[in-house]
């Protein structure tokens, strides 16, 4: 008889910070300056002016809508951006865990912010975590401490020397 699989592996944190007002109105911004094309084109009868809004419309959609999601189980950690850019983290790779909460200072969008420095970003507070190979991940989350806290290893009571 074949064994059944246990499924998904439960998750110990689960975040979904969405685009802070900033990003928010500019996506919406580029969406109007596409609907105001349309309605030229129309009127002008002229279709050349579609062009603008079918690079209007994904930008304002994607820069109005993003996200960051952060799930961290057992044994990893997933970030993804805009369900398009994810990493997976090792548990087991991480040195550190520490959060800053200032409110966009880092950017938005998918950054690359210096050498082995990633990062997810829709403003707010974040986290750092640092891996042992020296690279760090930065992601928007909103509840930066509770994930500080699931991430650091505690120590058992036995572990202590007196």
């Amino acid at each position: 008889m074949a064994a059944t699989s246990a499924g998904p592996a439960q998750a110990l944190y689960y975040s979904r910070a969405r685009a802070s007002m900033v990003p928010q109105i500019l996506g919406l911004a580029f969406i109007a300056f596409g609907t105001l094309f349309i309605i030229l084109s129309i009127v002008q009868q002229r279709i050349d002016f579609l062009l603008v809004p079918l690079i209007t419309f994904p930008v304002g959609s994607l820069v109005a809508f993003m996200s960051v999601t952060v799930r961290v189980d057992e044994h990893r950690v997933v970030i993804v951006f805009c369900d398009v850019f994810k990493r997976t983290v090792s548990r087991a790779d991480i040195a550190a865990v520490t959060t800053d909460n200032t409110a966009g200072a880092s950017g938005y969008g998918y950054r690359i912010m210096g050498p082995g420095m990633v990062g997810y970003l829709v403003g707010g507070p974040e986290i750092n975590i640092e891996m042992k190979n020296g690279r760090v991940v930065v992601a928007s989350t909103d509840r930066p401490e509770q994930l500080v806290r699931v991430l650091t290893p505690r120590s058992t009571p036995g572990s202590q020397l007196r």
